[in-house]
């Protein structure tokens, strides 16, 4: 049976980009979720990135995340657009051919322009050959839930265009695994694993607060890790599996320590 591609999210390590690469690989990751900023940060840029992930490993997921595009406010949309094209020269430097775009969290935005935003990032991107994961956040404005996106996906009927599972903003809303029912695993471009200690207070502060520091390793919390696993290993899920965990405390041990310890977790709940 084919095993799914490992990755992990470099939010979790702390260190120069090029010392996150060698300690993701060092734990046994294929590939790794690399965000913009790594990328500015390393002298070189993605073409030295491309380098060492081409010599040595790992290999990139997606870059991530180009922030608030569906729905922009009109003065904004041309300067968001050009932010797409810069995401796609980006990625396409490091070898790379996802990018990630969450759903809109601003309160100001056309909430009847997504659609028109979404088929246009999916016409852009097909031009590069590049795919969009499309991810509903808990505190995101618009598709806040894995339903509401699947929802606006299947309608728009983008092949270029799929879903991040993430564990923390569907359980974050109180939602299960059974969310993941009716989603076909090939519209599924990445699982992402965490945990948490407790549901969330349901202002976005304390969703974001929550998200953005105290995330768990899987199996360090409440949610039920492994009835996610085991339904998307039922549809057949093949895409890549791995950790995105942001956690302050995690994130001041050695790359290296905090980069093993995420491989042990996966491999935990995901064998």
């Amino acid at each position: 049976m084919r095993r799914n591609p490992t990755f992990l999210n470099l939010v979790l390590l702390n260190g120069e980009p090029g010392q996150k690469l060698q300690a993701a690989r060092d734990a046994g990751f294929d590939q790794v979720e690399i965000w913009r900023e790594d990328v500015e940060a390393c002298d070189g840029g993605a073409t030295a990135l491309a380098r060492m992930a081409a010599r040595q490993g790992p290999g990139f997921t997606n870059l991530q995340v180009l922030r608030d595009f569906t729905g922009a406010p009109s003065a904004l949309r041309t300067e968001k657009r050009e932010e797409l094209r810069q995401f796609i020269q980006m990625a396409q430097a490091l070898g790379c051919d996802t990018i990630q775009a969450p759903a809109t969290t601003r309160e100001d935005c056309c909430a009847d322009q997504i659609d028109a935003d979404l088929r246009w990032m999916a016409s852009e991107a097909a031009r590069h050959n590049m795919r969009i994961m499309y991810e509903p956040m808990a505190w995101c404005s618009v598709d806040n839930t894995l339903p509401l996106a699947w929802e606006r996906l299947q309608r728009l009927d983008q092949p270029n265009i799929g879903l991040v599972v993430d564990l923390f903003h569907i359980c974050a809303r109180g939602g299960d695994a059974s969310q993941l029912d009716n989603i076909p695993a090939d519209r599924i471009y990445e699982v992402q694993l965490c945990d948490m200690a407790a549901v969330p207070a349901q202002d976005k502060q304390s969703l974001m607060a929550m998200a953005k520091h105290q995330r768990l390793l899987p199996g360090d919390g409440i949610i039920d890790v492994q009835s996610f696993v085991d339904k998307l290993k039922r549809a057949g899920y093949q895409g890549p599996v791995g950790i995105e965990v942001f956690n302050d405390t995690l994130k001041r041990l050695p790359p290296e320590v905090a980069a093993r310890q995420a491989w042990q977790a996966l491999n935990r709940c995901w064998d």
